[in-house]
């Protein structure tokens, strides 16, 4: 097993974060649903489909929202992943941290895991960054569209 922690900042409130990453999960919650993982490389992008799964996940400390998410490749040698996406505080109000925290087991045994050690893991955690990005980017334009709409309330 080989494990796997990426974190971004996201320019969103901690609790306004929370609520629009549950709004986004919850539309697909308890039911696999696709979703394309991508990494950029230089000349080329890797692109890859896989199922996911999203369930609530629970916080020993009861102060974030940890949601589980499990996926598997749809076909080809890719490793299944399980882990948590959780929102946490970040060190201003003005901020939160987007946090993929798992495990994954390198398909093909031996030469897998040899693979992984040598590359595969920074294919992983580039490949975690890339849906951090594309995450943290949904909940930052929420964001901004919501706090557009609060100048243009009527007075």
């Amino acid at each position: 097993m080989a494990d796997l922690l990426e974190r971004r900042i996201v320019r969103c409130p901690y609790n306004l974060a929370q609520r629009y990453l549950a709004e986004i999960i919850k539309a697909s919650a308890g039911a696999s649903a696709p979703l394309t993982l991508t990494l950029a490389l230089p000349g080329a992008e890797l692109v890859k489909e896989v199922e996911v799964a999203y369930d609530a996940a629970v916080d020993p400390m009861h102060f974030d929202e940890p949601w589980h998410l499990h996926w598997k490749p749809k076909a080809g040698p890719y490793p299944e992943f399980d882990g948590e996406l959780t929102i946490r505080a970040d060190e201003t109000y003005a901020s939160s941290r987007l946090e993929l925290k798992g495990s994954y087991r390198p398909p093909g045994g031996a030469l897998g895991a040899a693979f992984d050690r040598a590359v595969g893991n920074r294919i992983a955690a580039a490949t975690a960054q890339a849906l951090l990005e594309r995450i943290g980017g949904e909940l930052e334009a929420r964001y901004a569209a919501d706090e557009k709409t609060k100048g243009e309330a009527p007075a």
